[in-house]
């Protein structure tokens, strides 16, 4: 009989582990599925996906077009970014290592963001022929290497830096994400290619999110956020001439959590403002869904040129910055104040070009040259 029982015991845990097998195969289904990340990495198994260097060159030796069919992987290991896995989107280690595999198609639509995947892919596309024609380039020593060397996430904050014409001023465009992510891939080289193309120069910069804060409260975060900005905006001072640029005349584009960024960097009461650590004052900032409606205006403001678009019922709040229109308007000047607070807007919708906003950009644009 012994011997009966402990064939029917280890008959029993096969099948055990075979419905474990089939629950974890497929729940790694469905996450892949509804969110397009692999499990196993998102639990840190597993190694980044390796892409094969010749598969980046067209047969004469120029980058091939990116489609929506590339892996994550793929585009985030483009030769373009020097080994900066973060700067088409960043997430926390593990997380980028999940969506690594999936298709861009895939990671588009699990974000809900699939109206936005032609403008990203064409941004993509124009951000690697502008770096082969050498005008644009990789800046990774925004912080001082001894800075680096006591925190490595401190190299996380790069930037693409795109040379415009001769006179045209500078735009720094901020990618939201909540303080976790970089929404850099929709929020910010679509917003660089076309102000490129109207002649400015442009920074996009890629920052630390997360724990890579060195913070573990999202209010905390969000202030190291912020003076990761400062960071950027004192490298940018510290080599006007070499970047042929002239910081008395720069404007910031930030969006949501991007935005709260500019909000705090323009703005004299934040703690980090440009004000307190005497840096250049952005001529005009484009707050986009992401003007912090807690800010107050002071005296010294003034002068301060703010352009914003925004839903009404945003689901983050932004929409509430419709109650401080009046104060904003008061303090810097009603020439100076142009805030747009649509009904049927939604949150994260970059160009907008599917939107009720999609025309923000151009208006921005005109508003800037406006107040220079």
């Amino acid at each position: 009989w012994g011997k009966y029982l402990e064939e029917g015991r280890l008959k029993i845990l096969a099948v055990i582990l075979l419905v474990l097998i089939l629950a974890a195969a497929g729940l790694t289904f469905y996450v892949y599925r509804s969110k397009a990340m692999f499990l196993p990495a998102l639990l840190g198994l597993g190694r980044f996906p390796q892409v094969k260097k010749e598969s980046y060159y067209n047969g004469d030796g120029t980058f091939r077009q990116a489609t929506a069919d590339d892996s994550m992987a793929f585009l985030m290991q483009h030769p373009v970014f020097g080994g900066y896995k973060h700067m088409f989107f960043n997430a926390e280690d593990n997380v980028l290592k999940s969506i690594a595999p999936a298709s861009y198609s895939a990671f588009m639509k699990a974000q809900g963001r699939e109206e936005q995947l032609e403008s990203s892919l064409e941004s993509f596309n124009y951000l690697t022929a502008q770096v082969q024609q050498g005008r644009a380039w990789l800046l990774s020593d925004l912080y001082p290497e001894e800075d680096v060397e006591k925190d490595p996430y401190k190299s996380h904050l790069t930037g693409m830096f795109y040379q415009g014409e001769e006179g045209k001023p500078l735009a720094i465009v901020v990618p939201g994400g909540g303080f976790i992510s970089n929404v850099t891939d929709c929020e910010g080289y679509p917003v660089a290619m076309e102000l490129h193309r109207r002649g400015y120069s442009v920074l996009v910069l890629s920052y630390p999110i997360g724990k890579q804060l060195g913070q573990t409260e999202q209010v905390k975060q969000a202030e190291q956020a912020c003076r990761e900005l400062v960071q950027a905006v004192r490298y940018l001072n510290d080599h006007q001439e070499q970047l042929n640029i002239n910081m008395e005349d720069f404007a910031i584009f930030g969006f949501s959590a991007g935005g709260m960024m500019t909000t705090s960097y323009a703005f004299a009461h934040y703690a980090d403002s440009c004000h307190k650590h005497e840096l250049p004052r952005p001529t005009a900032i484009f707050p986009i869904y992401g003007l912090d409606w807690n800010v107050e205006p002071l005296p010294m403001d003034r002068g301060l040129a703010v352009f914003s678009v925004v839903g009404r019922e945003d689901p983050y709040g932004f929409g509430m910055i419709e109650e401080k229109i009046p104060a904003l308007t008061e303090t810097l000047g009603e020439e100076n104040v142009s805030i747009r607070v649509y009904d049927h807007l939604g949150h994260g919708f970059g160009l907008g070009t599917e939107t009720v906003a999609k025309n923000w950009l151009q208006e921005a644009v005109d508003f800037w040259e406006a107040h220079r």
